[in-house]
């Protein structure tokens, strides 16, 4: 049986989704927006594959729509997935998925089982080079983590109803949710500025600490480079990803810096000087692949019970990343 989707919003990343799942083979989907040129535009983009809806109650109660995608803005999100969930719909929704936390606890208050069919479109969970990244931490052999250093810079697009933080730090912080099995990490700084509104900050520079390991996050939308970056010091390596390149996205440098031990120094000589070790550069072959494609195919194949258990992805997951961004409204 084909599988029916429910679209609502038709702006940029509506549109990615839209030919993502035309490309995973859905023939029957739905599609709605408030802006008439965005849904005609797609429609004449996908003219098999779409069909324009003006209006979402009739799905919300239609028990042959199962699956609701929202491409929508977090203001906008807690009053459109009420309805899905009172009608025990399987959804995926955006990161960070709401405006605020207290949104989120609302829901999870009045629908306890409905909410675990919630799916948080954190995109990195499938991204090759991150799951690389966790086995390159885990790798015992390559020391203890030191320095990890997020770089999320790009010129627009400009949201008018969250922070920079709530847009792109959000994606930082389900990497290292991911990275370091969602434990706990300190908030040591949140310095943010606000330069094009009053209201929403546009830059934000954000320090962690997870045991003994220090973590940046560096976001801006007003930046005139695009920048995806990052960079992993441990006691024996450095691990630099940088997202824009074509090829060999992943580079590790067997180079690392260390003091001698004093009880090796000779009686005579007492200068402690670093000394820097450099060894083989390698670039890993690790396979390109579209995330979001592998995302929408796993979110289409799931049901309740699949959606609660993936850890990164459920309403656990989506709670935490926004208590975190909620945590660095008061920080700051």
């Amino acid at each position: 049986m084909q599988k029916k989707i429910i679209l609502i919003g038709a702006g940029y990343w509506g549109t990615n989704i839209a030919n993502n799942l035309v490309k995973l083979g859905i023939k029957n989907i739905w599609l709605y927006d408030t802006s008439k040129k965005s849904l005609k535009t797609l429609k004449r983009r996908f003219p098999k594959n779409i069909n324009i809806i003006s209006n979402l109650n009739k799905f919300y109660k239609d028990k042959k729509f199962k699956y609701f995608i929202y491409a929508t803005p977090p203001s906008k999100n807690f009053r459109l997935i009420t309805p899905a969930l009172e009608n025990k719909k399987i959804i995926f929704v955006e990161k960070p998925g709401f405006k605020n936390l207290n949104e989120v606890d609302l829901l999870v208050k009045k629908y306890p089982k409905e909410i675990k069919s919630i799916m948080f479109g954190y995109i990195y969970m499938f991204n090759n080079y991150i799951n690389y990244i966790k086995k390159f931490i885990n790798n015992k052999k390559n020391g203890k983590i030191l320095y990890i250093r997020f770089i999320r810079q790009n010129l627009g697009p400009i949201r008018n109803d969250i922070d920079v933080s709530y847009d792109l730090s959000s994606h930082d912080l389900s990497i290292i949710n991911f990275l370091f099995n969602n434990k706990k990490f300190k908030i040591i700084k949140n310095q943010s500025y606000k330069l094009l509104n009053s209201q929403i900050a546009d830059l934000s520079n954000i320090s962690f600490k997870i045991n003994n390991t220090f973590i940046d996050i560096n976001n801006s939308w007003i930046n005139p480079d695009k920048i995806r970056s990052l960079i992993v010091i441990t006691k024996k390596k450095m691990l630099l990803f940088d997202e824009m390149l074509k090829d060999n996205k992943i580079k590790i440098y067997n180079k690392f810096a260390d003091y001698p031990k004093t009880e090796l120094l000779k009686n005579n000589f007492f200068n402690r000087k670093i000394k820097i070790h450099i060894g083989k550069n390698i670039s890993p072959k690790i396979k390109n692949n579209d995330p979001l494609y592998d995302e929408l195919k796993f979110f289409i194949n799931s049901n309740n019970k699949s959606l609660s258990k993936k850890k990164y992805l459920n309403i656990d997951a989506g709670r935490s990343i926004l208590k975190i961004l909620s945590n660095l409204d008061k920080k700051n």
